[in-house]
């Protein structure tokens, strides 16, 4: 009697295990076909938007997507001064377009490299058409940097298309450089930008000054002499040898590359130790190795003086 009270629960037992089996195979083959539905819903359908992007045809307008963020208006009318010296370079803005920054507007970042001041252009723009070099401008978009300014002898910058415009890079060589301190050599920078909807055509205009800094003659001149016969416990002015003994040898510009057969003469202005302007000169001509000369100068350190003093030497 013992074992037949005890077959009873284990058959119910087993009909139990068996139908829970069955509600969990169901239940796990709803929720896969559930989690296999959505992602199917979830993947994108190929409308061709994925396609790989091909190169604009020449003279084709090609329409951008605005910039989220478009570069800031520079202002018109503005010199930008580049220091030759600057080892990071520096930055100026384009004037932004008479419909406003969002249709175009443009970065111009200078740099001094070892062939000369590199300029490149970064443009947002909602619409590009490049078309061939040395073709109209006015028919399409393009930049022309004049090393000398405007009307002298010109080079046009090869753009590239961009997700929000273009971008184009140019280097004027250091022979191109005309003077090479104080207000320095004026490069003119014209920016056309076309619209092929409305027709609309402007030229944005940028000047950059790039120079070494100032002059040893414009220090003279901002510095005069003068005596203070009342002036007591002066100082005796330092001898010649004094001064120039920084300058003595050749060794403190020697990774300039001056020719054996070429001349260097040196201007310095100096004042409480330190350069306040420096002329370079190489003969024969290269503004390389002036530009190097007049550098490796400026860090010079000299004997203290209140007054100022004028160093000269001929390499």
């Amino acid at each position: 009697m013992r074992s037949h009270s005890i077959l009873l629960p284990v058959s119910g037992l087993l009909s139990f295990f068996s139908f829970f089996s069955f509600f969990s195979f169901f239940s796990f083959f709803s929720f896969f076909a559930l989690v296999s539905a959505c992602g199917a819903a979830a993947t994108p359908a190929n409308d061709g938007s994925n396609a790989k992007n091909e190169s604009p045809k020449h003279g084709e307008s090609v329409s951008k997507v605005p910039h989220p963020t478009p570069h800031t208006c520079g202002a018109e009318d503005k010199v930008h001064a580049h220091d030759i010296h600057d080892e990071d370079g520096s930055e100026t803005f384009v004037p932004c377009s008479d419909s406003g920054k969002h249709d175009f507007s443009g970065l111009i970042k200078i740099e001094t490299m070892p062939e000369g001041v590199h300029i490149t252009i970064h443009a947002t723009d909602d619409e590009v058409k490049t078309g061939a070099l040395g073709s109209d401008v006015k028919n399409r978009d393009a930049v022309i940097v004049y090393p000398r300014g405007k009307g002298a002898k010109s080079v046009e910058v090869p753009l590239m298309h961009t997700a929000h415009g273009y971008t184009g890079d140019k280097i004027v060589p250091w022979e191109d450089l005309d003077k090479m301190t104080d207000e320095g050599t004026k490069i003119h920078v014209a920016i056309f930008d076309h619209d092929a909807k409305s027709g609309a055509h402007e030229e944005l205009s940028v000047q950059i000054a790039v120079s070494t800094g100032k002059s040893c003659e414009k220090a003279m001149d901002e510095n005069p002499q003068t005596i203070d016969m009342g002036k007591k416990n002066s100082k005796p002015d330092l001898s010649k040898d004094q001064l120039g003994r920084p300058m003595q040898s050749s060794q403190f510009f020697s990774g300039c590359g001056l020719p054996d057969s070429a001349n260097a003469d040196i201007c310095v202005a100096v004042k409480q130790g330190k350069p306040l302007g420096v002329s370079v000169k190489v003969s024969p001509s290269n503004n390389k190795v002036a530009a190097c000369i007049d550098k490796a100068t400026r860090k010079l350190a000299f004997p203290q003086s209140d007054k100022l003093d004028v160093v000269k030497q001929h390499f």
